[in-house]
């Protein structure tokens, strides 16, 4: 008797087992269509941008005043991006960014901070006729310091700065028969000083403008 329901034990677990991984298997083939449906359907832009990239650190002191001296610098900036259709005329746009950021000092030396960032921007989009197009654009970018120059040393490898940077961007572009002009801005919310010294902070800002062809 015992035996008998051992066995019938047994036979349960394995059928349930079997229907475990049956249903994992359909749940993720499930998804996996989904997936597919939906990267069949939707719209997929692709994106290059080339631009300047117009710099300055902004620097307080322990009291939280600005530190005065420090100037705009004139950078580089290029782009990859995609554009995915979420809906009518609204879109997620993550991409990869190469952006110089840094600042004329104080000293009249002019740091050059070299960043790889990626941005996920939130776009709308409006079509005004078959060539002429508008968009606007908003979101975090998320960037690491890959080098910097300018000042004799690499404020990154000396840990002067850290690398990690977070900013929230946001953009406007004009758009005709696939070529366009954007203008935006970057603002740091992230304090770059690697050791923060008394209280001291230091964010980058720059703003932007360039072209671009949307495929």
């Amino acid at each position: 008797m015992f035996i008998n329901f051992a066995l019938e034990c047994v036979a349960y677990c394995r059928t349930m087992q079997l229907k475990n991984r049956i249903m994992k298997k359909l749940f993720f083939a499930a998804v996996a269509l989904a997936t597919a449906t939906f990267v069949a359907q939707a719209q997929i832009h692709p994106r290059i941008e080339v631009a300047g990239n117009f710099a300055k650190r902004s620097v307080t002191d322990s009291k939280g005043d600005t530190q005065s001296g420090y100037k705009m610098r004139p950078g580089f900036r290029a782009s990859v991006a995609a554009e995915i259709g979420l809906a009518a005329g609204l879109y997620i746009a993550p991409g990869i960014t190469f952006r110089q950021e840094g600042s004329k000092l104080p000293s009249n030396k002019s740091e050059a901070l070299n960043y790889l960032s990626v941005p996920v921007d939130l776009g709308i989009r409006a079509q005004l006729d078959d060539k002429l197009a508008v968009s606007v654009e908003v979101g975090p970018s998320f960037a690491y310091g890959v080098s910097s120059s300018g000042t004799g040393e690499d404020a990154f490898k000396t840990k002067k700065l850290g690398r990690f940077d977070v900013s929230l961007n946001a953009s406007a572009a004009l758009e005709y028969n696939k070529l366009y002009l954007r203008v935006g801005t970057d603002i740091g919310v992230v304090n770059t000083l690697k050791e923060a010294v008394q209280k001291a902070t230091a964010k980058n800002t720059s703003f932007f403008v360039g072209v671009g062809y949307r495929f």
